[in-house]
């Protein structure tokens, strides 16, 4: 539990819900409450019914549904066409320039031994995954690595293969082939990592995300640069770093998306 938001298990399903602040975005499984503070309402451990109208929490609460509205998140896609024409390398480097002024592991200087290893290894690890992708050979291992790599309930390793599978499963695009890839190491590795990061990677694996992430994917697709400045800023405020991280991950699938683009190019002039 935390101030602006609350985490609901349900132990059947291997599953959390997440009650948030008024003040959030939306997100898959959540629901926004009209509350400011979260933690002065609900208590750690207290009992959760869920039914069609409603869920009941605790002794005295009730959300009820009937006073809510359904955010339903927009679709995006890509053609062979539009993979051609959208300035990937732009999109690149502006993602690229955000993500490495926060202070994602990615990117640790400090003098923390452990911390200076964890990032050397995220490093490593994207690195070898970036390759892969690039040469068109299986990322598994590299996906295997990633995950669970890194500290706090979304460690950076998740975060970072978050924003990456944002981009690199849109439908239509090429590397959407390695969706299989991505569930199946997943799958495998969930007991690497937390129950929170695992869920979040497994709905970005399927094209589901946070707002936010879909506000800035909308304006990648339709190549449109109007205040993205501020798009990329709001990801910049999920978490003390996942923002940021999920943006590395982004940003090198822009870049990866750009050579998918120059064969693309190159095959309507061969």
């Amino acid at each position: 539990m935390f101030a602006r938001a609350v985490n609901l298990f349900v132990p059947e399903q291997q599953m959390l819900y997440t009650l948030l602040s008024d003040e959030y975005d939306n997100a898959p499984n959540s629901c926004r409450i009209a509350l400011r503070h979260c933690d002065k309402i609900f208590s750690p451990g207290e009992r959760v019914q869920f039914s069609p109208g409603g869920i009941e929490i605790g002794q005295n609460k009730w959300i009820d549904f009937s006073h809510c509205q359904r955010w339903q998140q927009p679709e995006h896609a890509l053609t062979a066409e539009s993979i051609k024409y959208i300035n990937w390398l732009q999109w690149g480097a502006w993602i690229n320039q955000h993500a490495i002024s926060g202070n994602s592991l990615f990117h640790y200087r400090g003098g923390n031994i452990f911390h200076r290893e964890i990032a050397r290894l995220l490093q490593q690890h994207r690195d070898a995954l970036f390759m892969a992708v690039r040469r068109n050979e299986k990322p598994d291992e590299a996906i295997h690595s990633l995950i669970g790599l890194g500290i706090g309930l979304t460690p950076s390793g998740d975060d970072y293969l978050v924003g990456l599978c944002v981009i690199l499963l849109i439908s239509g695009h090429p590397a959407q082939k390695y969706r299989a890839n991505f569930l199946a190491v997943l799958e495998k590795a969930r007991e690497k990592t937390t129950l929170l990061s695992a869920i979040t990677l497994a709905e970005a694996i399927n094209q589901r995300y946070r707002q936010v992430i879909s506000n800035l994917v909308a304006k990648i697709v339709h190549d449109d640069c109007h205040r993205i400045i501020h798009t990329i800023n709001e990801i910049k405020k999920i978490g003390s770093s996942s923002g940021y991280d999920m943006l590395h991950g982004m940003a090198d699938a822009c870049l990866l998306t750009s050579y998918f683009g120059e064969k693309y190019a190159y095959q309507d002039h061969g």
